[in-house]
């Protein structure tokens, strides 16, 4: 759920397999990641359908035990010219206070009172399902290879390609925006298996937990007026807005901001309805994807072979000239010329020197403002070919590595910093800052730079700063 919550990067992770995805909450932070994400990407317990879902990566709803709840805001004086709304108690004085503040606010900003009165009553904090998933999200939280692989299920393929046969709107949406229609429908199906899970969380008190408890006040009540903006407008109806924990709706995961800048009526029935209609969720995804820089025309990536002592430091996350690349003899896997030969390209190699490499074009960061993950962003790239029908990879994934545990992983961040090569934080989550400090160390002693935390590597990290 837009390459739009940076914020969430780090989440429903196992501990013991985090460190091997290539975006994380700390270092995303670190890379100026911004942007809001439609796709928050924690969809969970499903709703009722008629279709068969397809299988995708677990999506948990833990529960809290007996967590404290957050100490009252103060409330700050009612602004002038405002009448202040009474709610009915949620039973639990804290968020009551917090709502009164929130709805002051949103009256003084010129909501409608109506419509302010009407996301807000009744509302009672989500305690035991909004925390936890956002400290646990698939995209993070196991080696890259498993949540490819789970993301690419066969049903999920099928399904995605029955879907392109079958949707006549399809075509024109692509020919509008100018997104290939297996790029679109694979999204659709990452985010709600082609719009067989939707959420069961009201999203209203799901966005006022969040504020609540303050985590992310001030990006949940921006997202609450938006929602109340979008009541406004007409566009929708108070009992559609049900979705993911963390606020975004319908078959191509929106958030409300996002809803209300980008939303289609494809259909020209005066309704912007994601939650029902695929040709308005998919038209709408297009339109995000354009207005966010999407290339008609262009790749979002391509798996590549690199030549014989290929230095491993040019997979850096740097964008080169593919005539570059070229000339450094970097080929596609089967061997033919890189596509788009006057553009550039990042070379990523997300399992280092053990698996499969790609040539990234910009169409992949598009995607990444869906999800900013570089796992979401690969998953989605490379089920869309599956699609349309092109090759899988020719280089397997190193399934039965061993991965560092959080434990090791901390420890490698640590000795790396120490010893000058800063990883900007230590988490226990391997992203592209520890990776990138990983190849520098390797590089200044003539080791293999892939920057992949193996135990040997951590092994030479020790001995270094022992």
């Amino acid at each position: 759920m837009k390459r739009f919550m940076p914020w969430l990067s780090g989440q429903i992770l196992t501990r013991s397999s985090r460190l091997m995805l290539t975006s994380t909450r700390t270092e995303q932070k670190n890379r100026g990641a911004s942007g809001a994400s439609v796709a928050v990407l924690c969809l969970l317990a499903a709703c009722a359908s008629d279709r068969k879902a397809d299988p995708a990566p677990p999506r948990p709803t833990p529960v809290i035990d007996n967590p404290a709840p957050p100490p009252s805001p103060p409330v700050p004086p009612t602004p002038a010219g405002v009448t202040p709304i009474n709610f009915a108690s949620s039973g639990e004085p804290s968020f009551d206070a917090w709502r009164t503040q929130f709805s002051n606010r949103a009256l003084a900003e010129g909501r409608t009172r109506a419509q302010v009165i009407g996301v807000l009553s009744g509302l009672r904090p989500t305690r035991g399902t909004v925390t936890p998933a956002a400290v646990d999200q698939p995209e993070f939280s196991r080696p890259i290879w498993d949540y490819v692989r789970s993301a690419m299920s066969a049903t999920r393929v099928s399904n995605g390609q029955t879907r392109v046969a079958s949707m006549a709107e399809l075509p024109a949406i692509e020919a509008r925006y100018g997104v290939p229609r297996e790029i679109l429908t694979s999204i659709w199906g990452m985010e709600t298996s082609y719009g067989a899970i939707l959420g069961n969380t009201d999203v209203p008190a799901g966005l006022a937990t969040m504020a609540w408890e303050g985590r992310r006040r001030a990006f949940a009540e921006t997202e609450l007026l938006a929602l109340i903006r979008i009541l406004e407008l007409g566009k929708v109806v108070r009992e559609q807005l049900v979705g993911s924990w963390a606020g975004a709706m319908g078959q191509t995961q929106f958030m409300p901001s996002t809803f209300l800048n980008h939303s289609v009526d494809w259909e020209g029935d005066g309704r912007k309805d994601l939650w029902r209609s695929a040709p308005d969720a998919l038209a709408s995804a297009a339109n995000y994807l354009k207005a966010s820089g999407w290339r008609a025309g262009e790749p979002w990536g391509v798996e590549v072979t690199l030549p014989e002592g290929f230095d491993y430091g040019l997979t850096d996350g740097a964008r080169r000239s593919v005539a570059g690349l070229t000339a450094f003899g970097v080929t596609t896997a089967n061997g033919g010329p890189l596509p788009l030969p006057t553009g550039q390209a990042e070379l990523f190699a997300p399992a280092g020197s053990h698996g499969p490499v790609f040539a990234l074009y910009v169409n992949f960061d598009v995607i990444k403002r869906y999800n900013n993950a570089d796992s979401y962003a690969l998953a989605v790239g490379l089920l869309s070919d599956a699609i349309a029908g092109r090759p899988g990879l020719v280089k397997p994934w190193p399934v039965g590595m061993r991965l560092l545990s959080t434990i090791e992983a901390r420890d490698l961040q640590q000795r790396l910093t120490a010893l000058g090569y800063d990883t900007k934080g230590v988490d226990g989550v391997i992203g592209r800052n520890t990776r990138a400090a990983l190849q520098r160390f390797q590089s200044d002693r003539g080791l293999l730079a892939d920057g992949y935390p193996t135990a040997e590597m951590l092994a030479a990290v020790r001995a270094a700063s022992a």
